[in-house]
């Protein structure tokens, strides 16, 4: 059976106020990605300290380190540029490589990242020409990637974003393929594949890709692609994805890895905290209805 994991994406939140929901909820793991106001790599040796410290106290496992690796930087300008998000060069020697120290301190394989900035438009009709190679360009730095991955023995694990080249989990599995690397996978977003296709992506995109499933990100909204338009709501509530589907289909098929609550919603004149308790209620409830 699969463990169940926070995600904890805002900025300003308390960490140790964090896991003192993850206490209550009865998770076992929490996703480390934004704390207080920085990204996990750029916290100091001295903060990374504190970090593990709170986690200790708290009995708490690491799921995954997340940051934001290759995060709509851009594919169109060299290694070395610098860009409003840094540059390839950096992302690749600084934050991956500190990603790897994190990884090895909170005793976790699982590194998240992300396919560069959109260079092009998916449509059912396929990819608009551009003057280069976009495809090889993103399988080309991904492999550089997966080098480092391998000689330190982690998992990079490739959210497929919207916001991303490799929008869907169809798409980050064909760079996998392509690549062909153990130390690559797939951090599974089914909200963010209805987001970039419009496409419910139970049970085609599920079968297509379940064998490379690394981690899944679980979150709802109601989606509406006509105007690129979607608001979080509790889990369960969405109108894309069928949740209690998808989980039955996880139970069938023996998944064992870690589903992380993306804590997204916040109910009105709620918390993220007061979100975060109702979804997971709503996951215990289905969950209890397929035993």
């Amino acid at each position: 059976m699969f463990k169940l994991a926070l995600s904890c994406p805002l900025q300003g939140e308390d960490f140790d106020r964090v896991l003192d929901e993850v206490d209550k909820l009865k998770l076992e793991y929490v996703d480390l990605r934004t704390i207080g106001d920085k990204n996990v790599t750029d916290l100091t040796d001295s903060e990374v300290q504190e970090l593990e410290s709170l986690i200790k106290k708290h009995g708490t496992k690491v799921s995954s380190i997340s940051p934001f690796l290759f995060f709509r930087l851009p594919l169109t300008v060299s290694e070395d540029e610098v860009t409003i998000r840094g540059s390839y060069s950096e992302h690749l020697n600084i934050m991956l490589n500190r990603a790897i120290e994190l990884a090895k301190i909170f005793k976790t394989k699982l590194i998240r990242c992300f396919s560069f900035e959109t260079e092009f438009l998916f449509s059912k009709s396929g990819y608009k020409d551009l003057p280069f190679d976009i495809w090889g360009k993103i399988i080309e730095r991904l492999e550089k990637a997966s080098v480092i991955a391998e000689k330190n023995d982690v998992i990079l694990a490739i959210e497929n974003c919207h916001w991303c080249n490799l929008g869907t989990g169809l798409l980050v599995v064909k760079a996998l393929n392509e690549i062909k690397s153990k130390n690559l996978g797939l951090w599974w977003d089914p909200a963010n594949s209805v987001m970039a296709s419009g496409e419910n992506p139970y049970p085609n995109e599920y079968e297509q890709i379940k064998d490379h499933i690394a981690i899944i990100d679980m979150k709802d909204e109601i989606i509406d692609k006509r105007y690129n338009y979607w608001s979080h709501v509790a889990m369960g509530k969405g109108n894309k994805n069928n949740w209690q589907d998808i989980f039955q289909a996880l139970i069938k098929d023996n998944y064992q890895g870690l589903i992380a609550l993306e804590s997204c919603y916040i109910p009105k004149n709620g918390t993220i905290h007061d979100g975060a308790r109702e979804s997971l209620s709503n996951v215990k409830q289905m969950l209890a209805s397929l035993k």
